[in-house]
């Protein structure tokens, strides 16, 4: 029969009779420890059970799993009331719930400085993780994100990165219709604009875009970064930017260019949209919100590849438009 043994309000076991002889001899079980076997209520002495001899006093601690709990873990799941009687040595005897012969481990207490050290580092663990998430979602959704980390004072609006370039820039003959060689001195000219740089959905050039915050938006300056991608431009959209006549003399060299934005260029004129007049593939036009006069009809009537042309709020007058629709009847004008 299995034998369980108490000591100092905690209990132990069970073990075999020949286990616990083992552990006497051992000095790890004194058999002065109080003991039962299981299925038994009455403690004794381990050497009464035993039938050795009560010595050894002094003995090492037991190694065996220990409950540190303050009412004997044997007591769990009985049926009998837990009783105290006297034993015939004259050792109090306790008398317990067996939980049918299975032993109970109970972890010992974390220490307070263990506490901490696991409370750092889920923390440290946790942050991470979000840290993790929120640069995924700026990269992933950078315009929706951007507003919020700006609010919280995380992004700096100065600092952050609208360039959006995806041209695979070599030092070799390109392979593809995505591909352009530029020189170092280039590279770095483009890579120091706000330039918005995307490639057209059918893959055959670039569609270039201004920053949309009229502080950031492009300038004349900044066009001349854009020279050497001329022949892979086919759309502009300079919507809010800085161009005057002198960025329109620059515009000329874009031979590829289909599509143009100059909405809210203020600084245009009529004289300098005449350089547009070379761009044999340009067939959208936008000139909303640009004050010009009567002269830009003769010019826009002159340009025989546009196909649609916008002039809502340009200061030219509902005759000036007919003139322009009777001339050009094949052209979408939208005139506001």
């Amino acid at each position: 029969m299995n034998i369980y043994v108490s000591r100092d309000g905690q209990t132990f076991g069970p073990y075999t009779r020949e286990q616990a002889n083992q552990f006497i001899v051992a000095g790890q079980l004194l058999a002065t420890d109080f003991a039962l076997y299981e299925g038994e209520s009455e403690w004794k002495s381990l050497g009464t059970l035993l039938g050795v001899v009560e010595a050894n006093e002094s003995a090492t601690p037991i190694t065996a799993t220990i409950d540190n709990s303050s009412q004997n873990p044997v007591t769990r799941g009985s049926t009998q009331a837990e009783r105290k009687t006297k034993p015939a040595s004259g050792k109090q005897v306790r008398r317990v719930k067996m939980n049918s012969g299975k032993s109970v481990v109970l972890t010992k207490e974390k220490s307070l400085i263990s506490r901490i050290i696991s409370t750092i580092i889920v923390f440290s663990v946790t942050c991470i993780l979000a840290c993790g998430v929120v640069v995924g979602l700026y990269f992933a959704f950078p315009s929706k994100i951007s507003p919020v980390l700006q609010k919280f004072g995380i992004l700096n609006s100065k600092d952050e990165t609208t360039e959006v370039v995806k041209v695979s820039v070599v030092q070799q003959n390109p392979q593809t219709a995505l591909e352009i060689t530029l020189n170092e001195e280039d590279w770095q000219r483009l890579r120091s604009t706000d330039i918005i740089i995307l490639p057209m959905d059918n893959g055959d050039g670039f569609r270039i875009l201004s920053p949309p915050e009229k502080k950031r938006g492009l300038n004349d300056q900044d066009l001349e970064a854009i020279v050497p991608l001329s022949e892979k431009i086919l759309s502009l959209d300079l919507t809010h930017a800085e161009i005057s006549d002198k960025g329109l003399k620059l515009l000329s060299e874009l031979s590829s260019l289909q599509r143009l934005y100059l909405e809210g260029n203020e600084e245009i004129t009529v004289d300098g949209l005449s350089h547009l007049k070379s761009l044999e593939n340009l067939t959208y036009l936008n000139l909303v919100r640009i004050e010009l006069n009567e002269e830009l009809v003769d010019l826009l009537i002159s340009m025989k590849s546009l196909r649609e042309i916008y002039l809502y709020d340009t200061g030219l007058n509902e005759n000036s438009i007919t003139r322009l629709t009777d001339a050009r009847p094949k052209v979408f004008v939208n005139g506001g």
